[in-house]
């Protein structure tokens, strides 16, 4: 019975911090239940329990520790719950596309120009950032997103930035010279510093991967930072068109 009263708790407990970008649910485990000391004229045989469960979720892993007096009837008398984060921590959380600006922190629009990318959706088929075509030459665009630091942010901990990106057209690439690049800044008082230590410049190629950045943790990031995220691609032929294309772009944090 009283297991069944610590379940609902548990479960109300998870409720309340579920949401899309924080905690999700998960399955519960048990890691002790011991007879522990609850000096009373009702308990004089100190029968009662200490249960502790752990919950997995995104972040960590959440700790419910509940006492309950001797009595199958009996209520729980003490409730405690810890969140302990992960050596990562955080979730997952793409960048909306429609919510990039250009390097002037502008919104973007439907056509790529002046070094900025453009917004490029079909309806029902595709949604995704389109540079300008090349023509025998290198072009760079970029496109930016201004964001706060997760509240599950771990202190010290390194940030994925994942972009999924390729190159389309029929034009001769030049590998060397067609690349992702990320950078960041963080913005206090609206005063602008650059990140230090992002990974480098990579190649990407015609077709759609995974390319994984990292702010180090050395930044000195902490939970509810104000940042800006840019990402410059720079597509270059010798002879016909490419065009460069941001499929996806996401944080872990």
């Amino acid at each position: 019975m009283w297991l069944s009263r610590r379940n609902s708790i548990l479960a109300a407990l998870l409720v309340g911090l579920s949401s899309p970008s924080t905690f999700a649910r998960a399955a519960t485990t048990t890691l002790d239940q011991l007879p522990a000391p609850t000096p009373s004229a009702a308990n004089e045989n100190l029968t009662s329990e200490l249960l502790t469960q752990s919950v997995s979720v995104s972040g960590g892993t959440l700790y419910l520790t509940t006492l309950q007096p001797s009595g199958q009837n009996a209520d729980p008398v003490a409730v405690t719950s810890t969140f302990v984060p992960s050596s990562q921590g955080g979730t997952v959380r793409y960048l909306p596309l429609t919510l990039a600006r250009s390097d002037a922190g502008v919104g973007l629009t439907a056509t790529a120009g002046s070094g900025a990318m453009g917004i490029s959706r079909t309806v029902g088929t595709s949604l995704v950032l389109v540079g300008e075509a090349t023509s025998a030459s290198g072009v760079t665009d970029k496109a930016a997103w201004e964001l706060n630091v997760s509240d599950s942010y771990v202190t010290g901990q390194a940030i994925p930035i994942i972009i999924n990106a390729k190159y389309t057209g029929t034009g001769t690439v030049t590998a060397a010279s067609t690349t992702l690049t990320v950078a960041a800044y963080t913005e206090v008082g609206g005063v602008e510093t650059a990140i230090a230590g992002i990974t480098a410049a990579q190649q990407f190629t015609g077709t759609a991967s995974n390319y994984t950045f990292t702010i180090p943790g050395a930044a000195g990031l902490t939970a509810g930072a104000h940042i800006m995220v840019e990402v410059v691609m720079l597509v270059t032929t010798s002879a016909g068109a490419l065009t460069g294309q941001i499929n996806s772009i996401s944080m872990t944090m």
